[in-house]
């Protein structure tokens, strides 16, 4: 496309169909940016990728949703929270509740197994109980056993249940996003991150100068066993 390319594409706001449509075109706005190709390429994110995230892909009826992968790539290029853009990507399938009902919370991705995290997930969702707004919630599947001790054991295989809106406590046992792009599940307490079974693999403790964000507090664990 020629650099008409984003008036174009204001122009057809109606068809633009992915789920960051308006969020790419108002940062390609603000940065003087006319070509899709030029956002992707200084951002790191694939081309194809980008067309996807503005124009909608399906494969028959369902819509194709980005990896965890491309989420924080997106995150950092448009400064919002991942947990704001994944909010907003399963939005149609967490929905406001005014009574305790099983809701379908989205697993986003892997936590611990560093690159292999990225790999695709078959369950795309897992039901919850809640009551009110469940549009906080996020999954993810377990990688590893280092938090497979304690009190709360987390082991390789379980899916965990994270609140987005608690940055969590001293104690409290949260989901981080570390500065080299991987997610941790981890004991927060005296200013780091600490593994309860630190003769597993990876770090035992990860200070917190190694991370991005706190992606929010572990608030149920669902064990494979």
């Amino acid at each position: 496309m020629r650099n008409s390319q984003l008036a174009k594409l204001k122009k057809e706001k109606a068809r633009l169909e992915g789920p960051f449509a308006e969020e790419i075109l108002a940062a390609m706005k603000r940065l003087g940016m006319r070509r899709l190709e030029e956002f992707a390429d200084a951002f790191g994110l694939g081309r194809t990728t980008v067309y996807n995230l503005v124009l909608g892909r399906k494969v028959g009826n369902k819509w194709i949703k980005p990896s965890l992968d491309t989420v924080v790539r997106l995150s950092l290029a448009l400064n919002i929270p991942v947990e704001d853009l994944i909010a907003k990507l399963y939005e149609d399938e967490v929905p406001t509740l005014g009574q305790r009902e099983e809701v379908h919370v989205p697993v986003v991705g892997y936590v611990g197994g560093g690159p292999s995290q990225l790999e695709e997930i078959e369950e795309r969702t897992v039901p919850v109980r809640v009551k009110g707004d469940a549009r906080h919630l996020a999954a993810f599947k377990v990688r590893g056993n280092s938090m497979c001790a304690g009190k709360r054991p987390i082991c390789h295989g379980d899916v965990i249940i994270v609140n987005t809106e608690d940055k969590g406590h001293p104690g409290a046992i949260v989901v981080a996003r570390l500065e080299n792009g991987e997610y941790v599940v981890k004991l927060l307490k005296n200013g780091a991150l600490y593994s309860t079974n630190p003769e597993e693999n990876g770090p035992p403790v990860i200070p917190l100068d190694q991370v991005a964000e706190i992606v929010g507090r572990v608030v149920e664990v669902r064990s494979r066993l």
